[in-house]
């Protein structure tokens, strides 16, 4: 049986050119190991530290990874995407141009037998209640809109300025809601699902409920980390190539 794999929080783009670049190579390595004709791969969430897509103009930071991403799907693996806090403004540049099967930020589907359930996971965290109200302003169509007007020289460094300070904010709080997360996949579970799949807190952690799991897939600035779901069996892993 084929694999199913999951990743979030890459944050490419993030850091030092030095670490970020190292970040690329580590993700690539890890790619290029699962490039299987049947295999699946579902980006949870903040593969970029910052996207943000106008009509004729995508940022060009790390833009051989989707080398590896075009590579995976010709040869027949899947990869899904879901937007996270730091990559929610797409428009068709993944699936067009590069072919990833994109989805709203939550979704429901059935892998390998299981009922799972998959959500970045910004907002969940108790102490995220101002950021509810950052969101609703950020993910306004109008809003957006708005910022389309500005030249990407300058929107994007004034966004990525945004992003460094969000990610800092998740590292210094949202670890600390651990039971927020919890209580958020117990909820999940009640309502029928087998396996909750999220990311945003960069702690990886995988949690069995009366046979129900629910994994925090971590991040890649730390970890490495990732999840396989095979013979519908889930796992946490860590890339050490």
């Amino acid at each position: 049986m084929e694999k199913v794999y999951f990743i979030s929080d890459v944050h490419i783009g993030a850091g030092h050119s030095e670490q970020d670049n190292e970040r690329v190579k580590r993700l690539s390595a890890f790619l290029k190991s699962i490039n299987s004709p049947g295999n699946t791969l579902f980006i949870v969430g903040d593969l970029f530290d910052f996207w943000f897509e106008y009509k004729y103009v995508v940022p060009k930071s790390q833009f051989n990874i989707f080398f590896h991403f075009y590579n995976l799907i010709q040869n027949g693996v899947e990869v899904h995407f879901l937007p996270g806090n730091h990559d929610y403004w797409t428009r068709d540049f993944f699936a067009k141009e590069v072919g990833f099967i994109m989805h709203p930020e939550t979704m429901g589907t059935t892998l390998q037998g299981r009922k799972v359930f998959f959500f970045h996971g910004d907002g969940v965290s108790s102490k995220d209640k101002g950021y509810q109200l950052l969101k609703k302003i950020f993910r306004n169509r109008f809003n957006i809109f708005l910022y389309r007007w500005l030249h990407p020289d300058l929107g994007v460094p004034l966004a990525r300025l945004t992003s460094n300070t969000s990610r800092h904010h998740t590292a210094n709080t949202v670890l600390k809601d651990e039971q927020d997360y919890l209580a958020f996949a117990v909820d999940k579970f009640e309502k029928g699902y087998d396996i909750v799949v999220m990311g945003h807190a960069h702690r990886p952690s995988l949690d069995e409920i009366d046979g129900k799991f629910f994994i925090n897939l971590g991040d890649w600035i730390s970890n490495n980390s990732y999840g396989v779901l095979y013979n519908g069996n889930l796992t946490l892993e860590y890339w050490n190539a």
